[in-house]
């Protein structure tokens, strides 16, 4: 039997791309199922019983937290340069969060038609400091292509995500990546009887002999599982010094005696707007140490 990939869940079962034949078919699951303590995510390779149910979750190459989803290549984290403001607090939490999950990132930034030319060029210096410490960045806009060829070629063959707050505009991006997209999802969810895909829950969509996820978008992204050390170990930038200092846990917190992470703000190997960022989300994860140590 083929392989089956999960597409989508509604209360009728969960919708199966057969990899062989390319159907999509509506199946239920024996009971409940779970691998790893998880049940049945999007993404997920699964197997069905003599009698179409399915019976097993196949082994996962890796999992993100939120959005659940699973076995991603890698992630596109959506931030867009107006409407709403670019925010390098919020990418630099979702770039956190992907690390911890071992998942390659990199970043699109979106409506970057909305800034002249000058203010383009600035803009891409700035983000230039990313492309340093590792990310590669791209960048589309409504009226342009900009990048839009080559993320379809990076694309092609693969399994990626699309993350981001309300309003980046993923769904537009999707549609520009392949305008059938709107008619493929109203058939998808035809099957399943619950209408047209208004991006509520993670849905995967079959694209150039690959998938793409299309994500809901929030506009909060809380580290709750976080401790500082976490922090401290998969913020971008600073990951790569986590260890090095003279004390082996650092936390990288300010005028901290033996940290590397000063020496290399003075050097702009790290970003001092990142460090801010840093700092900031420090506040709010170690309340997350705190409530576990009361428990």
């Amino acid at each position: 039997m083929s392989e089956k990939i999960v597409l989508s869940s509604g209360s009728l079962g969960y919708e199966l791309f057969d990899v062989e034949t390319q159907e999509i078919s509506l199946h239920k699951s024996r009971g409940t199922i779970s691998y790893k303590g998880a049940n049945v995510l999007i993404g997920d390779a699964v197997k069905l019983d003599e009698r179409g149910f399915i019976s097993e979750i196949l082994p996962r190459k890796n999992v993100l937290s939120r959005p659940k989803l699973s076995n991603v290549d890698f992630i596109f984290v959506v931030i867009s340069y107006k409407k709403p403001a670019f925010s390098s607090y919020l990418l630099d939490k979702f770039l956190t969060l992907i690390n911890s999950s071992n998942i390659k990132a990199k970043i699109l930034i979106t409506k970057v038609d909305l800034a002249s030319n000058e203010e383009f060029e600035n803009f891409k210096s700035y983000m230039s400091y990313y492309e340093h410490i590792g990310y590669d960045v791209y960048y589309t806009g409504k009226n342009s292509t900009y990048d839009l060829l080559k993320i379809k070629d990076i694309i092609s063959e693969k399994k990626v995500a699309f993350v981001g707050q309300t309003g980046v505009g993923k769904s537009t991006l999707l549609n520009q990546l392949c305008p059938d997209f709107n008619r493929k999802i109203d058939e998808l969810y035809i099957n399943s009887g619950r209408g047209r895909h208004t991006t509520k829950e993670v849905v995967l969509l079959p694209f150039n002999g690959g998938f793409l996820f299309d994500t809901p978008g929030f506009s909060q992204l809380e580290l709750k599982d976080f401790k500082p050390i976490d922090l401290a170990a998969y913020f971008p930038g600073i990951k790569e010094y986590y260890g090095k200092c003279h004390f082996v846990d650092c936390l990288h917190l300010p005028n901290t005696k033996g940290c590397q992470i000063e020496k290399a703000i003075l050097s702009n190997m790290i970003s001092a707007d990142s460090y801010k960022n840093y700092c900031k989300i420090y506040e709010e994860v170690k309340i997350n140490d705190i409530w576990k140590k009361k428990l």
